[in-house]
């Protein structure tokens, strides 16, 4: 499984294009894409700032939702001044039933897009989440 918030900045006057590329992502993500299980997109208080909660059923699923042609098809650049993905693990009996963020090993016979994917989005596991389990 795997949870992240992206904390997200952009650019002024952009405001509705990101919204619409956003309306196109959840749109297109879970009409082609079985490993979904969230994925929201929020304002924030700050001005130009946005959140994003995508959950997967593995990282597989959201490495595949990374590569996608959907999300691949729209140009990210224009419109971002900024982006940081933080993984996040759900707090036991409090985390909306998500399962736990895992990262196991990518296998000898990953395809060229899971290496690709993993390199540019590598998931990062606090040492102190064991002990919260």
């Amino acid at each position: 499984m795997a949870t992240l918030l992206a904390h997200i900045k952009i650019k002024p006057g952009m405001e509705a294009e990101w919204e619409a590329i956003m309306h196109d992502m959840v749109r297109q993500t879970f009409a082609t894409e079985e490993g979904v299980i969230r994925y929201e997109y929020w304002k924030g208080e700050a001005p130009l700032s946005y959140y994003c909660l995508l959950s997967f059923k593995d990282k597989w699923a959201f490495y595949h939702h990374q590569m996608s042609d959907h999300h691949e098809g729209h140009d990210f650049a224009a419109v971002l001044a900024g982006i940081k993905l933080e993984y996040v693990d759900p707090v036991e009996g409090a985390g909306g039933g998500l399962p736990h963020t895992l990262d196991p090993p990518l296998g000898p016979d990953a395809s060229e897009a899971m290496k690709t994917a993993q390199e540019r989005f590598p998931l990062t596991i606090p040492a102190w989440w064991s002990t919260r389990a």
